[in-house]
């Protein structure tokens, strides 16, 4: 009998850093400014004096309601930044 490989879990904390990396990349592709947000795990998207913040909280992105910013809406699932950047890039360019 073979000995089973075992696969070590990736911490949790992985997982978040990567995506939140990986937002950060895909809005520097597009020519937008990506800081690190106020808040753990939240990324600040700027472009000509425009900005939208948003944060990756259990494996969903989530961002501030436009008009009640003490509302949040989920607005795209971990794993999908690259089209989370786009419509960001796109909102803040004002093609929406």
């Amino acid at each position: 009998m073979e000995p089973v490989a075992r696969q070590t879990p990736t911490p949790r904390g992985h997982d978040t850093e990567t995506a939140v990396l990986a937002l950060h990349s895909a809005l520097r592709r597009r020519g937008v400014a990506a800081v690190a947000g106020d808040l753990p795990d939240s990324v600040r998207a700027e472009h000509a004096g425009r900005q939208i913040t948003v944060r990756l909280v259990d494996g969903q992105w989530w961002r501030p309601m436009p008009g009640e910013p003490s509302v949040t809406v989920p607005v795209a699932r971990q794993g999908s930044e690259d089209l989370l950047a786009r419509h960001l890039v796109s909102e803040l360019l004002g093609r929406l």
